[in-house]
């Protein structure tokens, strides 16, 4: 069963760009109840490696 904690959700487009050019695809787009967009991405360590690298810009 597939839970939260095995999700990644994205509020940054920059960052959802960096991750699909580097090969991965979201699982789910979607707008939130505030009318922001989201990209949901498995968490996985690849994943959570660009998240790092991009925090530190």
């Amino acid at each position: 069963m597939v839970t939260k904690n095995d999700l990644i959700f994205i509020y940054d487009a920059v960052l959802s760009k960096k991750i699909k050019k580097d090969g991965y695809t979201f699982l789910l787009s979607a707008y939130s109840l505030s009318d922001r967009r989201f990209w949901v991405y498995p968490r996985i360590p690849e994943i959570e490696e660009i998240m790092k690298e991009h925090a530190q810009l």
